[in-house]
């Protein structure tokens, strides 16, 4: 007999629980979307993807899921629509508990803004990536001069990379001038000189010497004293007064 009250009391357990799941999954399906919520990282530039940028995707392929049945609405393709985008890295959607769908998007890091000499002007991401720069304005380093997309994504997408994320040359770097492969220039925000890469070859061992003449030379004699300063020659600094006399 206890055995078979035992068996009785798991069957009912368990048609109790198919029961409430299919109840459940029925009051789900006709469930209404209660809005739209848009998550996007804070660690991304503010004035690039925003909300209202998300919101003109689904406007576009018309979809409007607020009010409409949860079941009507479909994830994978809200989803795919985002991932369409060259500027969005990651997407993902889901329901609140409120009822709301959240769509959570990842954009494209964007490192450097290109602009060469043969009229091609397109945004670059950190994973090596080109974006559209239409409708959109965001405050990067800028690439000039003689650049094709293959040599901006092998020579410049490192230096641009280390430059976005470093405090000091994040604020005083503002443009990448390609004369050549072996001729690069990089033009400051504070003093009026060219400084001479050279090559993108050791770039950060250059930065590192650079940064420490700004430190214990420009800063004694005052920063527009000099008309270039050059990182191209090994562990030299070799700067060019405005009167043309050179110093080592």
């Amino acid at each position: 007999m206890k055995t078979a009250f035992k068996i009785f009391l798991l069957l009912a357990v368990v048609a109790y629980l198919v029961i409430a799941v299919w109840k459940f999954g029925a009051q789900a399906e006709d469930r209404i979307c209660e809005g739209v919520s848009i998550e996007i990282p804070d660690s991304i530039p503010s004035d690039f993807v925003t909300a209202d940028y998300i919101r003109s995707i689904l406007s576009r392929n018309n979809i409007s899921p607020e009010g409409m049945k949860i079941s009507a609405i479909n994830l994978e393709q809200i989803e795919g629509l985002m991932l369409d985008d060259s500027h969005i890295e990651h997407a993902s959607c889901y329901y609140t508990a409120s009822g709301k769908l959240c769509i959570r998007v990842v954009p494209q890091q964007p490192v450097l803004h290109v602009i060469s000499q043969k009229g091609e002007d397109y945004y670059l991401s950190s994973n090596g990536l080109t974006m559209s720069t239409a409708n959109f304005n965001v405050d990067l380093c800028v690439a000039t001069g003689n650049v094709s997309k293959q040599f901006v994504s092998e020579h410049l997408l490192d230096l641009a990379c280390y430059i976005r994320e470093d405090a000091f040359w994040s604020e005083q770097i503002e443009q990448i001038h390609v004369v050549g492969p072996d001729q690069i220039e990089l033009y400051p925000r504070v003093g009026q000189h060219v400084i001479e890469l050279g090559s993108v070859d050791d770039f950060r061992e250059k930065l590192d010497r650079l940064r420490l003449f700004y430190r214990e030379g420009l800063e004694c004699v005052g920063w527009n004293k000099y008309r270039t300063i050059s990182l191209a020659y090994d562990g030299q600094v070799v700067c060019t007064k405005v009167n043309n006399q050179k110093n080592k």
